[in-house]
């Protein structure tokens, strides 16, 4: 497999994966879209849902499209073959399990800062007497899901080979 090769699949996973994170902002944003209540500055928040919509998904079109002319820029005038006679299942397993829990941990870090930020105003607003134990279980939450993600990170190795494992056991075997 060529350079170049290898450069297309990446630039269109990123084009795939900002695609499913515009689809999620929809998502997250169809309860504010038919709220009863209207809310004072109602236009700027569709602006910016629309925006944050709008943007993923034509930048996704725009990689997706320009991925082989982006490539080819990036790999160079030469495309030589890539030696993936190193790589086995496990290591490209553990290499998914490292990228994932990569990407995790790069999106729940600042929603920890933001959660706990608020947390903490939350209660200095409120007086120490107020409950505030829900916005604290956001914190907790999303601390759990990092510390996670980071264990997937530092353990790729061990969970590629465990699933690798998983899968020569004849779980699913025919016998049944």
């Amino acid at each position: 497999m060529a350079t170049r090769d290898l450069a297309v699949i990446g630039i269109r996973l990123i084009a795939l994966y900002l695609v499913a994170r515009g689809l999620l902002v929809a998502v997250q944003s169809v309860p504010y879209a038919w709220a009863g209540d209207p809310v004072e500055d109602a236009s700027l928040l569709q602006l910016s849902v629309l925006l944050q919509l709008v943007m993923p998904i034509s930048l996704a079109a725009l990689l997706w499209l320009g991925a082989p002319w982006l490539a080819s820029a990036m790999s160079g005038a030469g495309s030589e073959p890539v030696d993936t006679g190193g790589l086995t299942a496990e290591s490209v397993a553990a290499i998914a399990f490292a990228v994932a829990g990569m990407v995790v941990l790069i999106h729940g870090l600042p929603q920890l800062i933001w959660n706990a930020v608020q947390a903490v105003l939350l209660e200095r607003q409120a007086g120490a007497g107020s409950p505030t134990r829900g916005q604290w279980l956001q914190v907790v939450v999303v601390a759990l899901r990092c510390v996670l993600a980071f264990g997937v990170v530092v353990g790729a190795r061990a969970l590629g080979r465990w699933v690798l494992r998983l899968r020569t056991l004849g779980l699913r075997s025919d016998e049944s």
